[in-house]
């Protein structure tokens, strides 16, 4: 992957209100196969909800097409367990903002999956949840604004830690999303 290319396949962890805003935008303005995935019961499914009907709300605004609509739902899917996302060549989380869980979670991921790891924490020093990860070099904080999927804005931001040429290599995926 060049630094002029978009990651392909991008998983999002955390379905409540901004997982599943970041959700809908990777597989809307991003066009990448987007992964969302929960570990809370009924999570996921709630968020592949209200990301459908957003979707068609959208359609009735005349914000997109209903084919447009429908090609985002097609680049959507749930994962139902961590694992599913080994493929995925960026995970954003979203997950509550505590530095314990962030740790728990990175340090998952890790294992899962080679992918860049971005923290959508809003509060959380980058480095601080770096921390708690085996591959310090992979992670990075994506800011994204709510609601996401109408505010396509994201403040990148580095770690102390985070792999400058790690991060040229797999190119920022959200430079192709603030443009959308």
């Amino acid at each position: 992957m060049t630094a002029a290319t978009a990651a392909k396949v991008i998983g999002v962890v955390g379905a409540g209100t901004m997982g599943a805003g970041i959700a809908q935008l990777a597989a809307q303005a991003a066009g990448a196969d987007t992964l969302l995935f929960d570990p809370v019961d009924g999570a996921t499914d709630a968020a592949m909800q209200r990301i459908a009907d957003a979707l068609e709300r959208g359609v009735g605004r005349g914000r997109w097409s209903a084919d447009e609509a429908g090609a985002a739902r097609a680049r959507l899917r749930a994962a139902p367990v961590i694992k599913d996302l080994a493929a995925c060549d960026l995970v954003i989380e979203a997950a509550p903002e505590r530095l314990d869980v962030k740790h728990e979670l990175m340090a998952r991921l890790a294992e899962v999956t080679p992918a860049v790891l971005a923290s959508n924490t809003s509060s959380i020093p980058i480095t601080a949840i770096a921390a708690g990860c085996p591959a310090p070099e992979r992670v990075v904080g994506m800011h994204f604004f709510n609601p996401a999927p109408m505010m396509r804005l994201v403040e990148v931001i580095a770690g102390q830690r985070t792999s400058p040429a790690r991060w040229r290599s797999r190119g920022p995926p959200a430079r192709r999303w603030a443009s959308a």
